[in-house]
């Protein structure tokens, strides 16, 4: 992202205040955010083709109630909700299934006037519960008020045989959610999605939100501007950027931990092992000669720069739980703000030469994976010393002398890199895949996700047990890519997943897709669409296993 604040700097633990009672729930398992390499292959979207598959957009009312085929004791066969007083549209969507047991409807600011049809399947009676109980009877037909973030559920019930049916009122300026799936293609694996609107106009509110394979909100978080980096660092909370920081909701046992305000460009925070966290930041230096240097301005003009310049430095710093600096590394120790910068971009006076975007660990060494968007770069850096181990694109120059890995198809204006299930750190200096985003950013062509093959290069060894085949240049090569149509100007992700399959976040550009789930072919199975007020588009979007996140929890603690 390109947002520009300028924060205080660092002070302060972290903030921790309960919010609401949830229930109980079990440890969810790892996540599947890795997975193996695959064949390259280019396969771009068939801007011709038909759209396939069915999109989870509000539908018209079902002809009649008759029982539906999937339908049995203890649910429902009949689900309609819409306005009192209204022209009897249903406004429930996805269109109503018995198998389906989540919805939303698209709800006005304050309270609206709802009328609700609840049909038991035969021997089975319904109940509603929330937002406040009803009588229990074969079929209900209730004028409700409702709230906008508030919950109706029905219970359908048969002796023994039970099923709950969430319908939730979205604010007014919730953003459209939609899914297409190709099931011609091939089914997804059932997960979560992750991400949060970037909403641009000053007083729309942003938010984080949790979408499940149909596109239904199963839990989402309002915030006062715009939301970044939505994700699950801490396995059963939500963490995300917003309101000038990061902020980690707990679910159960609820919590809002905040961790303190840091200086500008915070697009990234992972979870150490030890518990500790590490995030990107933006501190100014003044006073840097950038003689050399020059950026192209809105208008097509070069504007060279000089000495006594403000640039925006590329800082990592490691917190402990307590919300102290335990670890700091600055980019301008290891880079030139001059011979490694590719593209500067100026805001007002101050020149953002380095822009890092991501940060990933190395789950073997420690070390961490960092992605310098305006130095079109990718680099490691070694946690103990602070070295820089090796940089992979972009100008070869670094003041620690690393190792230079040349890219034979460059990516430019990248997100989002991470390393490869396979990544070896004592192989020659370094081995295996790397994948990211690239933008393409003031480039002809589209952007992609991307897979590269990289080798180092450098003296290292092998380790006990590790074969790392014979000797390799340095160099890195395209072992799988997916293009989209157009260049992304910002933003964007791209995750590999535990079965093989992709998800790319496209970012800001004309995909017309917030993201896509692709199979190891790159074949499209599944669009997530966010439409509608402040919607704009989404930093990443991710991806994570159902066990991931307890869907009781994330259905009662929605809309906090």
């Amino acid at each position: 992202m390109e947002c520009r604040r300028v924060l205080p700097e660092l002070g302060g633990a972290l903030i921790a205040a309960g919010v609401v009672a949830c229930s109980p729930r079990g440890d969810p398992a790892p996540r599947a955010d890795a997975g193996p390499d695959a064949p390259h292959v280019e396969a771009g979207r068939d801007a011709g083709a038909p759209e396939a598959g069915a999109t989870r957009d509000a539908e018209p009312d079902a002809a009649d109630a008759a029982p539906a085929a999937d339908a049995g004791p203890g649910s429902l066969t009949e689900l309609r909700v819409f306005a009192t007083g209204g022209p009897g549209t249903n406004e429930l969507a996805p269109a109503f299934s018995p198998a389906v047991h989540d919805y939303y409807v698209r709800c006005a600011a304050g309270a609206n006037d709802l009328t609700v049809t609840m049909t038991a399947f035969p021997g089975s009676t319904v109940q509603l519960t929330r937002p406040s109980p009803s009588l229990l009877a074969p079929n209900l037909t209730l004028a409700l008020t409702v709230n906008e973030n508030d919950a109706i559920v029905a219970v359908a019930s048969a002796g023994t045989a039970t099923a709950e049916y969430w319908v939730r009122c979205l604010p007014h300026d919730f953003p459209h959610p939609g899914v297409t799936a190709h099931p011609e293609v091939g089914a997804v694996t059932a997960g979560y999605y992750l991400l949060g609107n970037a909403v641009g106009a000053t007083g729309e509110s942003g938010y984080a939100m949790v979408l499940d394979g149909l596109g239904v909100p199963v839990w989402y978080a309002r915030a006062d501007g715009p939301v970044f980096d939505v994700d699950e660092v801490v396995p059963g909370a939500i963490s995300f950027v917003a309101d000038l920081g990061f902020r980690i909701l707990a679910l159960d046992p609820p919590g809002d931990t905040r961790l303190p305000a840091l200086p500008d460009d915070q697009h990234e925070l992972q979870r150490l092992p030890d518990g500790d966290y590490v995030t990107t930041t933006g501190p100014l230096v003044t006073g840097v000669d950038l003689t050399g240097l020059s950026v192209t301005l809105a208008d097509g003009t070069v504007q060279a720069l000089g000495p006594d310049s403000t640039i925006v430095d590329c800082a990592l710093v490691e917190l402990d739980p307590g919300g102290h600096v335990v670890w700091r590394w600055r980019a301008t120790d290891h880079f030139d703000a001059v011979l490694d910068s590719t593209w500067p971009r100026l805001s007002g006076s101050i020149v953002d030469v380095f822009h890092c975007n991501s940060i990933d660990v190395d789950s073997a060494s420690g070390d961490l994976l960092v992605s310098a968007r305006h130095m079109d770069s990718v680099f490691e850096v070694d946690k103990a010393t602070g070295r820089v181990l090796w940089k992979m694109g972009g100008a070869s120059y670094t003041k620690d002398d690393a190792p230079y890995v040349p890219v034979a198809d460059p990516f430019h204006r990248q997100h989002d890199a991470r390393f490869g299930a396979g990544w070896s750190a004592t192989c020659s200096g370094g081995a295996g895949s790397i994948s990211l985003f690239d933008d393409e950013t003031d480039l002809p062509g589209p952007a992609r996700a991307v897979i590269y093959d990289v080798r180092v290069g450098a003296p290292g060894d092998a380790g006990a047990g590790i074969d790392c085949g014979a000797p390799a240049a340095p160099g890195a090569t395209v072992t799988w890519q997916r293009a989209g149509i157009e260049p992304s100007t910002d933003m964007g992700s791209f995750r590999l997943l535990s079965d093989g399959s992709r998800v790319i976040g496209w970012g800001v550009g004309d995909e017309g897709h917030a993201a896509t789930e692709v199979d190891v072919a790159g074949n499209d199975r599944l669009d997530i669409d966010v439409d509608g007020p402040g919607a704009d588009a989404s930093y990443r979007v991710i991806k994570v296993p159902l066990s991931a996140l307890d869907l009781e929890v994330l259905r009662r603690t929605a809309g906090r």
